[in-house]
């Protein structure tokens, strides 16, 4: 089980596409650690009633390093005391700016997963990536990250592609192959901020297949450097074992993931914590049970997405095994319900037909493309 929380909607940068709009950020809404701790035990009477062993929680915002780090060094010790005997990993998604040291001892103290959000080369991050006044972050984020991996925390990025990045691709590779960092390089989603800016940073559907398949044929040529694109291997396996893997690909990601707003909302996922979205709350913490608020999640439209994209032809597709419609907020975005399929329909059986073709001209076995 999966589950995003999100102490805080705040954040000290202002990106050009985040998901947020800008005035939900400028609110001090964030988690009373009394509130953080209640939801660690109702976290825990749902492991005990499933049952479940393993547990992955990923700290998420706004930015979530505004919540405190004294608030999260007495949560993981309040979840290692209650969640004794469950394998918990804890992870974070951050912009970077904030880290130091000390949050360093923290995140290797209790084994944090640290993923941060860095677009690339300065000249393109820092058109899209700025702070409260507009000013370029690039070598704020650098040299965090620098300081992460001299410390020796393995540390991976979130690159948001755009518009900025169309025929930049290659450049891109290869800042990331000589910084070391591996990448998962998803679309601008027209959401939040976003929607102010679509028409600088948006991407359609195929520019964006292009993008991933040129991305794909220098990874998958380059025997030389060792950093992965998350997405691509994601995919590559999906193609090998026929199987799909990750939350974007799965018949039904609800099974296995949630998301807890500042609110106290809980969400299908981090996607829709927002709060024009708050009528897709399965339920509030702050009144209600998490096991009660789980007991009747299947009854809702977003559960039942599933078997509406199932209805809909997607089983008739090549590619539905390993996609199943794809992300449901996907398909949410582009046409405000959930009966529909993702918008990137299109792109992503271009991805996969290339994938398919390079997988079989080779032979390979997917073990050798993370070798």
């Amino acid at each position: 089980m999966t589950i995003i929380i999100k102490p805080t909607y705040n954040c000290n940068l202002r990106c050009r596409y985040c998901y947020l709009d800008n005035n939900l950020k400028q609110h001090a809404l964030l988690f009373d650690l009394d509130f953080a701790k209640h939801i660690i035990d109702q976290i825990k009477q749902v492991m005990q009633e499933k049952p479940r062993r393993k547990l992955t929680i990923i700290w998420h915002g706004g930015e979530p390093m505004l919540w405190g780090i004294d608030n999260y060094r007495t949560i993981f010790a309040y979840m290692e005391q209650v969640l004794d005997g469950y394998e918990v990993q804890n992870s974070m998604q951050t912009n970077l700016s904030l880290v130091n040291d000390k949050w360093i001892d923290l995140f290797l103290q209790y084994n944090v997963r640290v993923g941060f959000s860095l677009d690339g080369t300065p000249d393109i991050h820092n058109q899209q990536r700025v702070g409260l006044r507009g000013e370029p972050t690039f070598e704020r984020i650098i040299a965090n990250y620098h300081l992460c991996k001299q410390r020796g925390m393995r540390i991976g990025c979130i690159v948001v592609g755009s518009k900025k990045h169309i025929g930049h691709i290659p450049e891109l590779y290869r800042f990331m192959c000589n910084e070391g960092i591996s990448f998962k390089f998803n679309p601008l989603f027209c959401s939040g901020e976003a929607q102010n800016n679509m028409e600088d940073y948006g991407i359609t559907p195929d520019e964006y297949a292009q993008m991933v398949i040129e991305l794909f044929d220098l990874w998958y040529q380059d025997r030389q450097c060792e950093i992965t694109e998350s997405n691509l291997v994601e995919i590559a396996s999906n193609i090998a074992t026929d199987k799909p893997s990750g939350c974007i690909f799965s018949s039904n990601c609800q099974d296995r993931f949630m998301a807890i707003a500042p609110t106290g909302d809980v969400m299908p996922c981090g996607r829709f914590c927002d709060n024009d979205l708050l009528h897709y709350s399965y339920g509030n913490l702050h009144n209600e049970s998490l096991l009660s608020i789980m007991s009747h999640i299947k009854e809702t439209e977003t559960y039942k997405r599933a078997e509406y994209v199932a209805q809909s032809g997607c089983t008739q597709c090549k590619w539905f095994n390993i996609c199943h419609g794809g992300c449901l907020h996907d398909g949410f975005l582009a046409y405000g319900d959930f009966h529909h399929k993702t918008f990137l329909c299109s792109a992503y059986k271009k991805i996969f037909s290339h994938i398919e073709r390079c997988l079989q001209a080779d032979n390979l076995k997917i073990k050798s493309l993370w070798k």
